[in-house]
Parts: C-alpha cells; structure tokens; sequence
C-alpha cells in the first residue's frame, strides 16, 4: 500500500472487520470476536506503520472520516457488549463462590450433627 487508496482501502476493510466484530459480539460468539480482533489490531499497526507520503484530497479525507466514525462507533458498541457479558461473568462466579461457601458450610455443619449423634464412650446400651 504506498499510495492514498490503498490507505482508504485499509478503513474500508478495518470497517468490514468492525461489523464483523460488532456482529459477533451481538451473537455473543465471543472466540469469533476475538479473532477477528486480532486482524483488526494487525491492520491497525499496518495503517500505523504507513508514511503518510501521500496527501488525501478533500473528499477522501471526508471519506476516511466517515469510516472512522462508524469504525468508533461499533467499537463503543461492542465494548458495551463486552461489558455486559463481563458483569455477567462477575454474576456467574459470585453466585459459584456462595454456592460453594454454603456447601462446605453444609458439610461441615453434617460433620458436628453426626458427632452430636454419636453416643459417648461408656453412655451405650444405657436407656
């Protein structure tokens, strides 16, 4: 890519990935979002790494702004659905941790109720 369109190329794919991306996380296919974020960043640090040698005219310049806003806009989205699915998770394992907690609880409460219900050494066959 050395030349203005190759770099409008690179947004324009960056906002095919987006979408991708943004659908994704809607679907909750979080493994699909992850991949897809990998070339995402790898096209990021592409565009990066480009000399900005070649001057975008007016409308390619709008162009590019354009792209770059819908590309900021599914990323608010889609970290907003990370966020969701990361106070879910915080759900999921504080539920898992008190279940826990009151099975050993439990547990541990049958042990004392069982040496309660033994009889002492030397009280058996009294009645």
């Amino acid at each position: 890519m050395s030349d203005a369109s190759g770099r409008l190329d690179l947004y324009a794919d960056m906002l095919v990935r987006s979408r991708a991306m943004l659908e994704s996380a809607n679907q909750q296919e979080w493994d699909a979002l992850i991949q897809q974020r990998a070339r995402f960043v790898a096209d990021v640090e592409k565009l990066r790494r480009e000399p900005e040698s070649d001057r975008l005219t007016e409308q390619e310049r709008r162009h590019c702004a354009e792209l770059l806003e819908e590309i900021l806009e599914h990323d608010r989205a889609i970290r907003e659905r990370l966020d969701a699915r990361c106070e879910e998770l915080s759900q999921l394992i504080g539920s898992s941790r008190r279940q826990q907690a009151l099975m050993r609880a439990y547990n541990q409460g049958q042990g004392k109720l069982s040496q309660r219900m033994r009889p002492s050494p030397g009280t058996e066959g009294r009645t």
